[in-house]
């Protein structure tokens, strides 16, 4: 019983680590490769533990640079980014991650997490749906219903009436835009995106001011 018991839990074990490595590209990519990223991802976790997150960034982007289209490094690092306040850097890897890993509740719970910390309120309350749909463990059901309450409280002090619920949220994207060129020095591109919040809400009181300020900071040029 003894040799037989042994057997079953090295089967096991076996057969644990080759699921894991096939979330590395296993079976696609030559298993020394696929090995490699692997141990990245592993060292990027320990470094993150450690408090060393420049170290982890880097460990999680060589995966990546081995399997782009792995989705445990996609995921460590878009939650990395948004712990370091780098939401919209964050949003393209949980995206990614989105398409790769559909049915893992946690995907779209982060993703849900980088848009609402850049302002879209109204993509961030989708994604948070999307992952109550995929059955979460009852620790993040309630924490997604919290974020779900969160998002209609804070949606119902923007009412836009005259706007479809597509319209608002084509309006909550360039509006986002807008802020981001003007913050980061680009007063003409971030021109282009109030124009198109302009056509959509010409008398909302944050476009008109987001106008203001890109007039403002295109007169000081």
């Amino acid at each position: 019983m003894g040799r037989k018991r042994k057997e079953k839990e090295r089967a096991q074990k076996i057969w644990a680590e080759r699921r894991e490595l096939l979330r590395f590209g296993y079976g696609k990519l030559a298993e020394s490769i696929v090995r490699d990223a692997r141990g990245h991802y592993q060292q990027a976790l320990q470094s993150w533990q450690k408090g060393d997150l420049a170290e982890a960034e880097a460990e999680l982007k060589k995966a990546l640079e081995i399997n782009p289209d792995a989705p445990d490094p996609l995921l460590a690092l878009g939650r990395l980014l948004l712990e370091n306040n780098r939401g919209e850097e964050a949003i393209g890897y949980l995206s990614k991650a989105c398409d790769l890993d559909a049915e893992n509740p946690e995907v779209p719970y982060w993703f849900g997490r980088a848009l609402e910390a850049t302002g879209r309120m109204r993509r961030a309350k989708e994604a948070y749906q999307r992952a109550l749909q995929q059955q979460p463990h009852p620790a993040l059901t309630e924490e997604l219903q919290v974020r779900l309450q969160a998002m209609d409280k804070a949606l119902a002090q923007q009412p836009l009436p005259s706007l479809s619920e597509e319209q608002a949220k084509a309006l909550e994207e360039v509006l986002h835009w807008a802020k981001f060129y003007l913050e980061m020095g680009f007063p003409r591109r971030a021109r282009e995106y109030v124009l198109q919040a302009q056509a959509l809400a010409p008398h909302h009181p944050q476009v008109q001011a987001l106008a203001s300020a890109v007039e403002k900071a295109l007169g000081s040029d």
